[in-house]
């Protein structure tokens, strides 16, 4: 007979960049309720994305599956997902995706989950995405010159459109949790605050204790973010604003949830994981939002865990990386992890020492650099591909795009501004070869996930007659 389950929580956050928390370091008050969060659990001050996008990054946070060795993005060939496991264990799962669509049905997310919402209804409407199989995103509106007067109409529209949804994704949270009649539920709950286009509301700016950015003037600063146009300091600058803002913003509705939790006496008990699924970036590397690489500000992500009844905080300085969430989730609560990677706890206690452990990242170019055909179609095989290695001390990127190699420094260049793939030769070297020996892996369950669905194909396809020759 199997002891009572504990109920799970998993909070993802979109384009969450880990230095804008207090709890790592930032000096803006913008996450008081993730910071006390993080002070009173086990806290990991080095987790890392599968990659730096959404479509690369959530494989290995919902099915411990890297991105790559599917032909597509999303969970078409992930053998199971966390929401199928606990399923079958007797949860009821619900899952909750603040209208992001590469995490929506239409890339299989929803598989596994009782109640699933991806409140793509809420995404304005454009061209763009109508011929793109209602795919289209929020940031989509925000596409023009900036002085265009009717697409600034159109911003007022997604403005609305994103604060209903900021409003409504909480209250439908605690309505399913409401709603479940016996048994324990896993709720994922997926917030896109900090995603751009950034559009706090006006309270979340005056929390921050600065002078709030207007209506016109937010517009303007978010049209230049989406075209990826040049920044002056000073409106860098607030741009930064209004995403600190968004995260304020984000940590109060989190704050809510968990009061929500208290109330019903479901947190003591309550397994809950925060993380994010990729950072941002603001000109650190010559871009904006997150594109194709593999920087910090892009893949060094938030890793919380409060465990069942957690009695005693932990700050873990491991490298972890957020394939290991899913058996983490599996092995805390006590039932068998049915995936590859072991849980975080499990590692820990395996081994006195993770200090030279390796985490490894890695995307394909399918956001940036290919044509709209294969970005409608989401195959990534021929599209090429960045991968990184990264120790405590070294850290080796491989742009297979642009057939460049760099090695950093990061204790003496945590930026990563200084390539020593030249001069340190050695460290390299070493982290190549464990680089290739990763990619290698992947192409090889690649060809291994081909191999066994065109057996399957041909398993089950009907016999077809033989065509008849006419003679010439």
């Amino acid at each position: 007979m199997h002891r009572s389950r504990s109920n799970i929580i998993l909070i993802t956050v979109d384009s969450l960049r880990v230095d804008h928390l207090g709890c790592h370091g930032y000096n803006k008050p913008t996450s008081p309720n993730l910071d006390q969060f993080a002070r009173e659990n086990a806290f990991f001050r080095n987790a890392f994305s599968d990659g730096p996008n959404t479509p690369h990054a959530f494989p290995a946070i919902m099915a411990s599956q890297n991105s790559l060795m599917s032909s597509k993005l999303g969970l078409f060939d992930a053998p199971v997902t966390l929401a199928e496991v606990l399923k079958s264990a007797g949860y009821t799962t619900l899952g909750f995706n603040a209208a992001n669509p590469y995490v929506s049905r239409s890339f299989h997310y929803d598989r596994g989950f009782d109640e699933f919402n991806d409140y793509l209804d809420f995404a304005v409407p454009t061209e763009s995405s109508k011929q793109d199989n209602g795919n289209g995103r929020l940031e989509n509106a925000i596409d023009v010159p900036e002085l265009d007067l009717n697409r600034y109409l159109v911003s007022d529209e997604v403005v609305h459109s994103k604060a209903c949804l900021e409003k409504k994704i909480n209250s439908d949270c605690c309505d399913a949790i409401d709603s479940v009649s016996g048994g324990p539920f896993f709720l994922w709950v997926h917030y896109m605050d900090t995603h751009f286009p950034y559009l706090p509301q006006m309270p979340a700016q005056l929390e921050l204790g600065v002078e709030p950015i207007a209506k016109q003037e937010n517009f303007k600063l978010n049209t230049r973010v989406r075209e990826n146009m040049s920044l002056s300091s000073e409106m860098l600058s607030g741009v930064i604003q209004l995403y600190d803002a968004a995260v304020r913003q984000l940590d109060s509705k989190i704050g809510e949830l968990f009061s929500f939790l208290k109330k019903r006496n479901l947190f003591e008990s309550a397994m809950i994981v925060f993380t994010a699924d990729h950072g941002e970036e603001f000109k650190d590397h010559g871009d904006l939002q997150h594109k194709s690489k593999l920087y910090d500000e892009l893949i060094h992500v938030p890793f919380l865990v409060k465990k069942p009844h957690q009695q005693n905080s932990e700050v873990h300085e491991e490298l972890v990386s957020l394939m290991q969430l899913a058996p983490t989730i599996l092995s805390s609560i006590g039932m068998e992890n049915v995936f590859e990677k072991s849980g975080i706890f499990d590692s820990i206690s395996a081994t006195s020492n993770l200090r030279h452990s390796q985490v490894f990242s890695g995307a394909s170019y399918c956001r940036d650099n290919a044509t709209p055909v294969d970005r409608n179609l989401f195959n990534i095989d021929v599209l090429p591909k960045i991968y990184s290695c990264r120790e405590d001390h070294w850290k080796l990127i491989m742009d297979l795009g642009n057939d460049q190699k760099m090695l950093f420094n990061l204790i003496a260049d945590p930026f990563e501004t200084q390539n020593l793939y030249q001069e340190q030769k050695s460290s390299a070297v070493r982290l190549e070869q464990e680089l290739l020996e990763y990619i290698s892996n992947i192409e090889k369950s690649c060809l291994k996930s081909k191999i066994a669905k065109v057996r399957k194909k041909m398993l089950y396809q009907p016999q077809q007659p033989h065509a008849i020759r006419l003679p010439s």
